[in-house]
């Protein structure tokens, strides 16, 4: 090689809870000052791991991809899914880490769900997807103890364990449709004991390899459509290890999530117990859908706030026309404006976790129901932006898979199916709002919170933000179903402008302008997209 050639330093990861500003501050910021200083140790530490012990893992389980067995050297049936010792090793860290046991710990009340999203920031770009068990495990954990007190008793212990836990999965989509669970056909008949069989085909199941599952079904005298659906449990394997009552149809070939294991499963007798008795399988579901869209929130900024931290790095390596990066107006504009977008989801997602916390610890639920499919429309789509153009700034190493840049991309991009799609969750907005006051009340919590900014330099976002605000209200009012887009993204973004107008008060009095400037780059675009309703559709062709 010859000794003149130029070999460009990579980027290096960091321990972002004492890099990432933007992280910290919120934390800081929503947090009591005592659980702050409380929980700085375990988020230290977490940033720590997820700078030099994950990410070789992350790499060892993304070459050593699941692989499914379905038969040994004789011919016999065994279904084995093997999947990399890296990826099992990140779930077990995720694990003593308390990423699950946290919430149910609850060292810090109704604070603890925002402890966790620190973590689960710091944790989820890092670990090959071993988020995702982590996720229906929380989910799972909550639902039990929501609706089943005998299950609960069974199975919360050794679900929030830190050591030798375990995971659950949750399996409702079918061939039929994915969100739409009205079509479900999978049968449940009547068994021992109270207990039941299973029969039917799950499409898309993530968390295969965990002990449990929740599972949605139809007892054969039930009447069609999702009222007749009811929820099971069922452990995955038997006494004596072998599988309980289920094949392995095969793995999915996917966009990304690839050291994730998904398969395709058939059920073919599994025995199950109903959760909370038979019925209202949809509406206990809820419980844990509402977990996972929290969680999938937290994986846009996770993502996002990953690379932004990376690209910063990068920027001070990397010279380009004499000068580092980091000096160039332009690069330095650009990296602002993702980084007031990371600030904006940050801000929305703490919140809704904070929301939750509240609503789990006995205060009134408040907004918690309506932000959530807020804050996972907004957060999954915002952080596949975000993160598509910090893969650029990164030039052609971005797009080179051996520098682990491209992964990211494509494991943010599954937050936009999981739990639901966009247009599925602007629905689920329009049906809060026509069945609650929670609109109302949202309108008054923007207002309140826009009349405690008091800072001179905010007054244009406060304006801007209230001007949104005054378009929303109407729209809120009298939610048209053509307009569910344009209402809830409405509504997620001027909400993500009134906390970042806070947190540039919060800031300013620490002499930090950074919020102050993602308040003013992300408000001087349109919060509230223009009105297209007027439009016609009419022989608009879709096939």
């Amino acid at each position: 090689m010859p000794s003149s050639l130029f070999i460009q330093p990579p980027p290096q990861p960091r321990n972002r809870f004492r890099s990432d500003r933007a992280l910290r501050r919120t934390l800081e910021r929503l947090l009591p000052a005592d659980v702050f200083a409380a929980a700085a140790d375990d988020l230290d530490r977490m940033g720590e791991r997820a700078a030099t012990e994950m990410p070789a893992l992350a790499d060892e389980a993304e070459r050593d991809q699941p692989r499914h067995i379905p038969y040994d050297a004789w011919g016999r049936r065994i279904d084995c899914i093997e999947v990399s010792p890296a990826w099992l090793k990140l779930v077990e860290i995720g694990q003593a880490e308390g990423l699950v046991a946290i919430a149910y710990e609850a060292p810090y009340g109704g604070w603890s769900r925002v402890v966790q999203a620190g973590l689960a920031n710091l944790y989820d770009p890092v670990s090959a997807m071993a988020t995702c068990p982590l996720v229906m495990t929380d989910g799972a954990a909550r639902l039990l103890n929501r609706h089943a007190p005998d299950l609960a008793a069974r199975y919360i212990r050794r679900l929030i364990a830190r050591d030798n836990a375990w995971t659950s999965g949750q399996w409702m989509t079918e061939t039929s449709g994915g969100s739409d669970v009205s079509g479900v056909s999978t049968i449940a008949k009547p068994g021992d004991d109270g207990r039941f069989t299973l029969h039917g085909v799950k499409w898309f199941t993530s968390a295969t390899t965990a002990d449990m599952a929740l599972v949605l079904a139809r007892t054969e005298n039930a009447g069609a459509g999702s009222r007749g659906l009811s929820l099971f449990h069922m452990e995955l394997r038997t006494p004596d290890g072998g599988w309980n009552g289920l094949q392995v149809r095969r793995l999915k070939a996917k966009l990304g999530t690839h050291a994730l294991p998904t398969a395709e499963i058939e059920l073919d007798g599994a025995i199950a117990t109903p959760v909370g008795g038979l019925g209202r399988g949809v509406a206990k579901l809820g419980d844990l859908l509402n977990i996972a869209r929290l969680w999938s929130a937290w994986s846009g900024p996770a993502g996002t706030g990953h690379l932004l931290d990376l690209a910063r790095d990068y920027a001070a390596r990397r010279k380009a026309f004499g000068a580092p990066l980091s000096d160039n107006a332009i690069h330095r504009g650009w990296l602002a404006r993702i980084a007031a977008e990371y600030e904006a989801m940050l801000g929305l997602s703490f919140e809704t976790a904070a929301a939750l916390g509240r609503e789990e610890h006995g205060a009134n639920a408040g907004l918690a129901r309506l932000l959530a499919p807020l804050t996972k429309l907004a957060c999954a789509r915002q952080g596949i932006w975000a993160v598509s153009e910090l893969v650029e700034s990164f030039g052609g190493a971005g797009y080179l898979e051996d520098t682990g840049i491209p992964r990211t991309l494509r494991n943010v991009h599954v937050n936009c199916a999981w739990e639901g799609t966009t247009s599925v969750l602007a629905h689920d907005v329009l049906r809060v709002l026509g069945g609650s006051d929670l609109g109302g009340a949202w309108v008054e919590d923007v207002e309140r919170r826009l009349a405690s900014v008091t800072l001179d330099r905010a007054a244009g976002v406060v304006g801007r933000t209230k001007a949104a605000l005054d378009q929303l209200k109407p729209l809120i009012a009298s939610p048209d179903p053509g307009a569910a887009r344009r209402i809830a993204w409405g509504m997620a973004k001027t909400y993500q402008a009134t906390l970042l107008a806070e947190a540039a008060q919060w800031s300013a009095t620490r002499d930090d302008a950074s919020s102050l400037i993602a308040a003013e780059l992300f408000t001087r675009e349109p919060l509230v997209s223009a009105d297209v309703g007027d439009v016609d559709l009419t022989g608009l062709a879709l096939g």
